[in-house]
């Protein structure tokens, strides 16, 4: 004990301190400490636990070291000079400056180094650990990079007396569980042992998961804001739609039940699914009863079903839609009806009045700017119905709009990532000018419109003005700055207007049938080089080429260099970021392909023709590209922090922008209607 201690004074210096050794071994450590504190007074005192004092682990001599010590602030540290004490001083130094309740060392942010745990599977354990412990406790470990550490300082003041230490990461209970708001971390060297072994094991290793599960079911659950209470209520119920969607697919497609009664009988099931989450994680506690929360909850649902049912006709037999997709569609349907009922007649929470909502939402189209890029969207599929319709009959049936699937997702994913403005940009702006840009685009979309020829060439030419008509509507509802901003999530959709050459469509069929036919091997079969087939009770069910996303993922490359172009511009970063992204994209689309035959394989024909004859594979293929478009766009740009996003005024520019809108779409309808709801009916 000698080294720590005089590496402690050496740091210290004469900063007032004492050094409290927490002793739970029966060999002759209490006498090391003895003989290392010798002439220093009660500078250094020792506490030591006999058997059967020793409760909790290393965790609970953390805890006893804490209520014995006498400073304001603790600092927790081993014995084996893994944590150097050289670096106190600079933990001292970040506690006393700021308004922290706590001081973390951490190996994992800045200059610290993690080179002391001895070996890569030690560091592996705790790196992965350390994101296990975030997963759980994602909002109180939001400013800790390493939660795992046993370095740290904290003021006695903030910590819980009635913790319960269960092993060796007291640090973890003590900020779940104490009243620790403000954490400030200090990078430091993680060292080699010096002497001892270490208490990691696979028994602490149990220990701390079984701790961490408990930690996480003992936290109050409850959420206190609206929003917060709205988010965990719809939570709940996507988990409800999943037993609601499981049981509907058992029963219609296993036990032959109609779809209707298999809906009645699935939904009573979520219902007690819902309540059972929402009444003990969601909602406030209230006096009622449970049977009479049960009773009103099971009653409430009941009566909305009749619409729940309707919506579901609509879709099925309406428009033609698959009855499970639909089914979660008429959940969505019914969402908000059922929030403020359960919130207010069954738990008495009260919620804003339809003409305060009413208001909110006119203060909301008005001022904010997400809601004005949606608003720009919605008046740009009124000003071109025939064209939104049809782009949607497509992307259900995979037909020649389809590769548009995968531009307008990356579109959404840049405009996410890169709508808040950055800090360089000047904060100047001009409404002539956008009147005189946005006047310039919405005649060129006029012009493309009434200019555009019959024939195979006219969707390109609409496509075109559609482009045009939503630049003009972007610059009009957030300015010219914002416009010229989201430049590229307004092109991207023009990524579509090419058709592959069959050359490289017969390359894209290639590499996904070889992919797919390497990974389903162990259940699928080889018919020849563009197609594979499983067999499902004698059943030959195939996947030829055409079902591939092929097309979109040739989509999916281009916007992934333009998206990554507009990131990174033309730097290194972005031909291995590029890289990684277009190596994932074809991974998933190889598993995609993969996982449709065993679909197959387990389910029969009709879940098979849902994951192939529809977009399915082409949406997974979008939201994974837009998955690292929206990283790629977060990752360089720089918000403007403590200043809101420019808003023009923009009641006469939505007035005229629908002016537009209806004399567009009234153009452009009559000619392709027809056919187009046709398609959308399913009456081809």
């Amino acid at each position: 004990m000698a080294p720590i201690v005089g590496r402690l004074d050496a740091a210290l210096g004469d900063v007032p301190a004492e050094c409290i050794f927490v002793d739970d071994s029966d060999d002759d450590t209490p006498d090391a400490v003895r003989a290392a504190g010798a002439g220093r007074g009660d500078r250094v005192r020792l506490l030591h636990r006999p058997a059967g004092q020793r409760d909790g682990g290393l965790g609970g001599a953390v805890v006893a070291g804490i209520a014995a010590a006498r400073a304001p602030w603790v600092i927790v540290m081993d014995g084996d000079l893994q944590h150097p004490p050289e670096a106190v001083p600079a933990i001292i130094e970040a506690a006393e400056t700021g308004d922290a309740d706590a001081v973390v060392a951490t190996r994992y942010h800045g200059s610290g180094d993690a080179g002391g745990l001895g070996g890569p599977v030690r560091r592996l354990v705790s790196r992965m650990s350390g994101h296990l412990a975030r997963l759980a406790f994602p909002r109180r470990l939001r400013q800790i990079t390493d939660p795992m550490s046993g370095f740290f300082a904290v003021r006695r003041a903030a910590v819980d007396p009635q913790l319960r230490p269960d092993g060796f990461k007291i640090l973890l209970e003590i900020i779940v569980r104490s009243r620790i708001e403000r954490i400030v971390e200090v990078p430091y060297d993680f060292q080699p042992r010096l002497a001892g072994a270490s208490k990691a094991s696979v028994r602490e290793g149990v220990r701390f998961a079984r701790h961490l599960a408990g930690l996480r079911l003992r936290m109050p659950t409850r959420p206190s804001s609206r929003l917060a209470r709205m988010a965990s209520f719809a939570a709940a119920g996507a988990s409800g739609m999943v037993v609601n969607s499981a049981l509907l697919w058992l029963l219609a497609a296993w036990l032959a039940v109609p779809y209707l009664a298999a809906a009645i009988l699935s939904t009573q099931a979520a219902v007690l699914w819902n309540f059972a989450l929402i009444d003990r994680l969601v909602m406030p506690d209230v006096e009622r009863g449970f049977a009479r929360r049960l009773g009103r909850f099971w009653l409430l649902n009941n009566a909305l079903l009749p619409v729940h049912l309707a919506v579901l006709a609509v879709l099925v037999q309406g428009l033609r839609l698959h009855y499970l997709p639909a089914n979660v569609a008429a959940i969505v349907v019914v969402f908000v009806v059922r929030y403020v009922a359960v919130s207010r007649w069954i738990y008495g929470v009260r919620n804003r009045t339809g003409v305060e909502a009413l208001g909110r939402l006119v203060v909301a189209v008005r001022r904010s700017v997400r809601t004005r890029v949606v608003l720009a969207c919605l008046l740009t599929a009124a000003a071109f119905p025939a064209t939104a319709a049809q782009v949607w009959a497509d992307l259900r049936s995979r037909g020649p709009d389809v590769p548009l699937f995968v531009p307008l997702a990356v579109a959404a994913a840049l405009l996410a990532g890169r709508l808040r403005p950055p800090a360089a940009e000047p904060d100047v702006h001009d409404r002539q000018v956008d009147g005189l840009i946005a006047t310039g685009l919405l005649v060129s979309a006029a012009a493309l419109t009434g200019l555009a020829p019959d024939g195979a060439t006219a969707p390109t030419w609409l496509l075109l003005a559609a482009v045009a008509y939503l630049a003009a509507a972007v610059v009009l509802l957030l300015g010219t700055r914002a416009a010229f901003r989201l430049r590229s999530a307004l092109l991207l959709p023009l990524v579509a207007a090419g058709t592959p050459t069959p050359a490289m469509q017969h390359a894209g069929h290639w590499v996904l049938v070889n992919g797919a036919a390497l990974v389903s091997a162990p259940f699928a079969d080889r018919l020849d080089e563009a197609s594979l087939s499983v067999r499902y009770a004698g059943q030959q069910l195939v996947l030829p080429a055409s079902a591939t996303p092929a097309v979109a993922l040739l989509s999916a490359v281009l916007s992934l260099l333009l998206a990554g172009l507009c990131c990174f511009g033309m730097t290194r970063r972005l031909l291995t970021r590029a890289l990684v992204a277009v190596a994932a994209v074809i991974a998933t689309a190889i598993i995609g392909l993969a996982c449709a035959l065993l679909v197959g394989r387990l389910f029969g024909p009709d879940a098979f023709r849902a994951v192939t004859v529809t977009g399915a594979l082409d949406a997974v293929l979008a939201a994974t590209i837009a998955v690292f478009v929206w990283r790629w766009s977060r990752t360089v740009a720089t918000p403007q922090a403590g200043k809101r996003h420019y808003v023009p005024r923009g009641r006469l520019a939505v007035a005229a922008l629908a002016l537009i809108a209806v004399g567009l779409g009234g153009f452009t309808l009559p000619a392709s209607a027809p056919p187009v709801v046709g398609s959308i009916l399913g009456r081809r």
